[in-house]
């Protein structure tokens, strides 16, 4: 199934909240790691990456998403015999169905353009560098996310140049 950015955003917004405030927010919910959020974070890089559209950085993404759900993998496998939760609360993102809108109806996002788009997940991938304890992966995502942010850039003065603009004409009445 595609991610879109929308669901991708309310998940990075999920993961920044530390697994330590969930039983101050909500009582009795469910309890997890910060290991299990770190393998959590591997599934959202994997998912950003699919939408980044500089192949080099999808790559690089990819690799690191790999990595990264291995090495959260092991730190879940250590941690279940101390009763870690693995299974992430996900609620529906966004919640669905969204009242009218639908296959035919227009995308709900109206700031959605490519070269916005790209920087918004460079942006995710700011947030998720901040996510994890592994100092090797934060600095990873910083320079993927810089990365990304440089090759969107390449492309807004085309797309600006590409733009048809007319001067208004004004009827006489």
């Amino acid at each position: 199934m595609a991610k879109t950015t929308v669901s991708l955003s309310a998940k990075v917004a999920f993961l920044k909240i530390p697994p330590q405030a969930w039983d101050a927010k909500i009582p009795h919910s469910h309890r997890f790691s910060q290991t299990a959020v770190e393998y959590w974070t591997a599934g959202v890089v994997r998912d950003i990456g699919h939408l980044v559209r500089d192949h080099a950085v999808r790559a690089q993404l990819a690799s690191l998403g790999r990595e990264m759900v291995g090495a959260g993998a092991k730190g879940l496998i250590q941690g279940y015999e101390d009763g870690d939760d693995i299974c992430p609360p996900w609620p529906p993102f966004p919640p669905f169905p969204w009242p009218g809108v639908g296959p035919t109806d227009p995308d709900p996002v109206p700031w959605k353009t490519g070269v916005v788009e790209q920087v918004v997940l460079a942006d995710m991938l700011l947030s998720l560098a901040g996510v994890t304890t592994n100092a090797g992966y934060s600095s990873q995502l910083r320079e993927l996310s810089l990365a990304l942010v440089k090759s969107a850039s390449q492309h807004i003065v085309d797309d600006f140049q590409k733009a048809s603009v007319h001067p208004r004409m004004i009827t006489a009445k």
